[in-house]
C-alpha cells in the first residue's frame, strides 16, 4: 500500500471524542450476591475476586451482599445501638465533621466473644484484596462511625486528607448492621471518584463553621462533576459489606430516624505501603487474631476501652523513604496519560 493509500484510509476512519458532558455515567453500585452455600464454606471463587477487582479499579467501590452472618451483626448492634447516646453524652468524643452532623466515632468491642471473624476479617474481602494490592494485607485501622438522628450532612470529601498516590494503596470495608437508606443516613458515594482524588486544586480547608480547619472538596469542583456524574446512596442490606478505595469522595448524610445506624469501619493496606497507623488491642485476642489471614498492625495492650476510640489523629500515609522521595511525582497523573487519541 503506498503511502497516499494509508493516509486516505486514516482519513476516512471516525475519531473517537469524549462523550459530550450531558450525559450522565449510570451511577449504580455494583453488587455481588454471594450464594449461602458459598458464605457457608467462607472460600471466595475466582469469579467473584475477578469481578469484585474490576469494579472497585472501575468504580471505586463494590458491594458484596450475604458476606455475613446476619446473627453476628445482631448481636453487635444490640449492644452498639444501646451504647451510642451514652457515648454522644460525652463532651470530649470526636463527632466527624462537626457536631451537627451527628456522625460520631463508635468502634465494635474487641473481645473475643465479639470480634466476629466474619466481621474482623471477611474470608470475601480479604480474598479480594489480596488479589488486588498484594498477598500480605495489613489492617491499619478499625473503628465505626454511627449516625445519630440529624439535620445536618458531611461535606463531600475523601478520607486522604495529605499528597497520595494515584495507584490503589488502601481499602475501606464498610460493614451496616442494619439495611440502610435515605431514610436512616444511608453513606453518599461518588462513583469513579478515585479517578480524579488526587489533583491537589481540588482539596479545599474550610475556614469557618462547625467543619473549621478539615480538608473537603472544594463546592465547585462537587457541583461541576454533579452536572455529569450525580452522587448516590450506598443501600445496603443487613449481611452486606462495602469495599472501597479511600480515595473516592463520600459524604455522611442526615439520619432521619430515631434509631442510631450503627457503620463499622475498616482500613486495610498491603504490607509493602508500609502505613504509619496501628489499632489497639488487648493482649487476650492476640493469639485469636494472629491465627487470621489479615495482619493487624496493633498496639497491645492489657484492655481497651472501645468506648473512648477516635479516629481524630489517624493517618493512612505511608512510612516508606522510598515513597516519600517520590510522593510528589507519585501524587500527579504523568504527563503522557491521555484521556483519548
Amino acid at each position: 500500500m503506498s503511502l497516499d493509500s494509508f493516509q486516505n484510509i486514516t482519513q476516512e476512519l471516525p475519531t473517537e471524542t469524549s462523550p459530550p458532558k450531558t450525559h450522565n455515567h449510570e451511577q449504580a453500585i455494583h453488587t455481588i450476591q454471594i450464594p449461602e452455600s458459598i458464605r457457608q464454606a467462607g472460600l471466595a471463587t475466582n469469579e467473584l475476586i475477578s469481578e469484585a477487582i474490576a469494579f472497585l479499579h472501575y468504580d471505586g467501590i463494590v458491594v458484596l451482599e450475604n458476606a455475613i452472618d446476619t446473627a453476628h451483626l445482631d448481636t453487635l448492634d444490640a449492644i452498639l445501638s444501646a451504647e451510642a447516646l451514652e457515648i454522644a453524652a460525652d463532651p470530649f468524643h470526636h463527632f466527624n465533621f462537626g457536631k451537627e452532623t451527628q456522625n460520631m466515632d463508635q468502634a465494635p468491642p474487641p473481645t473475643r466473644e465479639l470480634m466476629f471473624k466474619d466481621v474482623c476479617c471477611n474470608p470475601f474481602a480479604t480474598a479480594i484484596l489480596s488479589g488486588m494490592l498484594g498477598p500480605r494485607l495489613v489492617l491499619h485501622y478499625a473503628n465505626g462511625n454511627t449516625a445519630l438522628r440529624a439535620t445536618g450532612r458531611q461535606p463531600v470529601h475523601s478520607d486522604c486528607e495529605f499528597e497520595h498516590p494515584t495507584f490503589p494503596f488502601a481499602m475501606v470495608i464498610n460493614i451496616n448492621l442494619v439495611d440502610t437508606s435515605p431514610e436512616n443516613g444511608a453513606t453518599e458515594v461518588w462513583i469513579g471518584s478515585h479517578h480524579v482524588s488526587t489533583e491537589v486544586a481540588a482539596i479545599s480547608l474550610a475556614t469557618t463553621g462547625p467543619t473549621l480547619g478539615l480538608l473537603h472538596i472544594k463546592k465547585e469542583i462537587v457541583e461541576e462533576r454533579r452536572k455529569h456524574y450525580p452522587p448516590t446512596q450506598a443501600c445496603t442490606t443487613k449481611g452486606s459489606l462495602v469495599i472501597r478505595d479511600l480515595r473516592l469522595w463520600h459524604a455522611g448524610t442526615p439520619n432521619k430516624t430515631d434509631e442510631p445506624r450503627v457503620m463499622l469501619a475498616f482500613v486495610v493496606q498491603p504490607a509493602w505501603f508500609q502505613g504509619r497507623s496501628k489499632v489497639k488491642l488487648p493482649l487476650d485476642v492476640k493469639d485469636m487474631v494472629e491465627s487470621w489471614e489479615l495482619e493487624f498492625d496493633a498496639e497491645w495492650v492489657g484492655e481497651v476501652d472501645h468506648k473512648k476510640i477516635s479516629s481524630a489523629d489517624v493517618d493512612f500515609g505511608s512510612k516508606s523513604e522510598v515513597l516519600e522521595k517520590y510522593r510528589e511525582k507519585l501524587a500527579h497523573k504523568p504527563g503522557y496519560y491521555v484521556s483519548s487519541y
